[in-house]
């Protein structure tokens, strides 16, 4: 495993050692650290560019500075995480320095109650979150002008141009349609995310033909693959297969895993959705003969803004914004189910939902002919 690199910049050694200390000589060994006492020699570190900085440790009261000047000098200039080292009733300073950029601080007077390693890791994982979380902005800014630019010019021709064909109209009506759904797409994920970011899945559960409802998503999609010679599969061993879901919700997830399948799969490929029943579960899987996604991304799948971590692109260069599996999987764990996923480079992906089944239904009928 690769050492993260910590740096601590305060002037009082002996409030180095202790942090040592209390991070524990096991621990230790997972990190790189180096020391710094002032901010001059802060400034002279990082702009040596020697190190690939993941950490910076910044004790409040650097001498002639504070920690505060120096962490918006670091926050305006360069590109890591920041936790603030603050004496005691230095409570309100650390606010400060939060609402400045810093990702988390801890009171040096109580250090010895930190599960440091456990703090160090939280405050990277959120500085990571909040740079995407700008990044997914940018991102959702550029998608949103394209759309809206392309819905504009098309109306504006509509309304200033009397004598335009029938079938001309038409192409623009259907492209200002297709545009809105994109639009109306990215929107619902961005409000998703906010409730999601809030840990709120609000779900509106009734008993529901599962069966019946994958079906459905596969008609509906048939004609979305069918424009990349794609060709979609559904088979089951039941007539039906009931559940209590949220089927909104539900239809939502289905949505974004079988326009992943297609968005992701060459032309001239095949998707194959299952659906069955392993004693009080149902196993719903995708898969497709698509691209594949290399085994150290997978982990990334399921997260929040993790696009950019995922090299496989868009095979017809469709849009991306790296929110839907992470808005399905916390469907999914509403439901009280899982979600796997097994992929090979070159062979493609298999996506498989696991969604728990009240045994006081009846699920027993087979398809009686294959």
């Amino acid at each position: 495993m690769k050492k993260k690199t910590l740096v601590i910049c305060d002037d009082d050694k002996i409030d180095v050692k202790l942090f040592k200390k209390y991070l524990g000589p096991e621990k230790t060994k997972n990190y790189e650290i180096l020391e710094v006492n002032s901010g001059d020699e802060l400034n002279e570190l990082i702009k040596s560019k020697k190190y690939n900085i993941d950490l910076l440790l910044l004790d409040y009261y650097l001498g002639d500075t504070t920690g505060l000047e120096l962490l918006r000098t670091v926050n305006k200039e360069h590109n890591f995480p920041v936790i603030i080292l603050t004496g005691r009733g230095d409570e309100e300073i650390a606010v400060e320095c939060m609402k400045e950029g810093a990702s988390d601080y801890i009171a040096k007077y109580l250090i010895s109650n930190y599960d440091l390693e456990k703090t160090i890791n939280q405050a990277m994982e959120r500085w990571e979150v909040e740079q995407e979380r700008d990044h997914l902005l940018g991102i959702a800014a550029h998608e949103l002008r394209n759309p809206l630019s392309v819905i504009l010019g098309y109306t504006e021709i509509l309304q200033d141009y009397d004598e335009i064909e029938f079938v001309k109209q038409k192409e623009m009506i259907n492209v200002i349609h297709e545009r809105s759904r994109h639009l109306l797409n990215i929107i619902n994920e961005l409000l998703d995310i906010t409730r999601i970011d809030k840990g709120i899945v609000s779900l509106k559960k009734r008993i529901c033909d599962l069966q019946k409802l994958v079906r459905k998503k596969v008609d509906e999609y048939k004609y979305q693959a069918g424009k990349k010679k794609i060709k979609i599969n559904f088979v089951s061993e039941y007539e039906k297969i009931l559940v209590e879901i949220d089927p909104d919700r539900l239809e939502e997830v289905l949505s974004n895993f079988i326009d992943n399948a297609i968005k992701y799969s060459p032309q001239h490929t095949s998707i194959l959705i299952s659906l069955n029943k392993n004693n009080d579960k149902a196993e719903l899987t995708i898969k497709d003969e698509g691209l594949g996604i290399k085994e150290n991304e997978l982990k990334y799948l399921f997260k929040l803004f993790s696009s950019k971590k995922i090299s496989t692109l868009p095979t017809g260069k469709e849009t991306r914004t790296g929110l839907g599996l992470a808005i399905c999987k916390k469907v999914i764990d509403a439901h009280g189910g899982e979600i796997f996923v097994e992929s090979q480079i070159g062979k493609g992906s298999a996506f498989t939902i696991v969604l728990p089944i009240d045994p006081n239904l009846s699920n027993d009928q087979k398809v009686s002919e294959k």
